[in-house]
């Protein structure tokens, strides 16, 4: 099944008019994923009873699980989310005196071998699709309660190795009808050199 949070606005439209519905449907599912961070079609209540129907056939709403939470004194809370296909990843909350920050990562290991990252050694097994590169984002605010006003790309993996599914989840974080976190409060720390 494919998951429903990999689609930006514009294409989660197409995506709709090609199952025969409306393509203003995008709008509605995208206030109650990423307003209402709802976990299940079902409490989409101002979607028909027959669309819900075809959401649920069709598409899954990624809900990772945590397996572990580490909390230190200053505030920053480590996860490690189980990513539904058997391999965990890392994100880290950080609080500051202007808001909360997250640390996202955009693989499952990394191929760059970097000596000063931590997430060297980490054998490479698959980039992250945005949805589950948002739904980092998602769980966290649904864990914590608070409202991530700083997305940094520099968690596990090379952002600019996983390029389209990275700009992408940008798309859908940036976006008002999305998570709505403006451009200037999104990071993304690389390795990578133009040659």
């Amino acid at each position: 099944m494919k998951n429903i949070k990999n689609y930006n606005i514009d294409t989660l439209k197409e995506e709709l008019k090609n199952i025969g519905e409306k393509p203003f449907r995008a709008e509605q599912i995208f206030k109650w994923l990423y307003e209402e961070k709802v976990k299940s079609f079902d409490e989409m209540t101002n979607l028909s009873l027959d669309l819900r129907k075809k959401l649920k056939e069709n598409y899954t709403i990624c809900n990772f699980n945590i397996l572990k939470k580490q909390e230190s004194k200053d505030g920053t809370i480590k996860y490690l989310f189980d990513v539904l296909d058997g391999n965990a990843i890392e994100t880290v909350l950080m609080s500051y005196h202007h808001g909360y920050s997250i640390c996202v990562s955009s693989q499952i290991g990394c191929k760059m071998g970097c000596k000063f990252c931590a997430s060297t050694g980490i054998n490479f097994e698959r980039n992250l699709t945005s949805g589950e590169i948002v739904e980092q984002i998602l769980a966290v605010e649904q864990d914590t309660g608070v409202r991530i006003s700083n997305v940094v790309f520099m968690g596990i993996g090379e952002p600019l190795d996983n390029y389209n599914n990275v700009v992408n989840a940008i798309r859908i974080i940036n976006n008002p009808k999305g998570l709505n976190i403006g451009a200037r409060h999104i990071s993304i720390s690389t390795s990578r050199t133009s040659s």
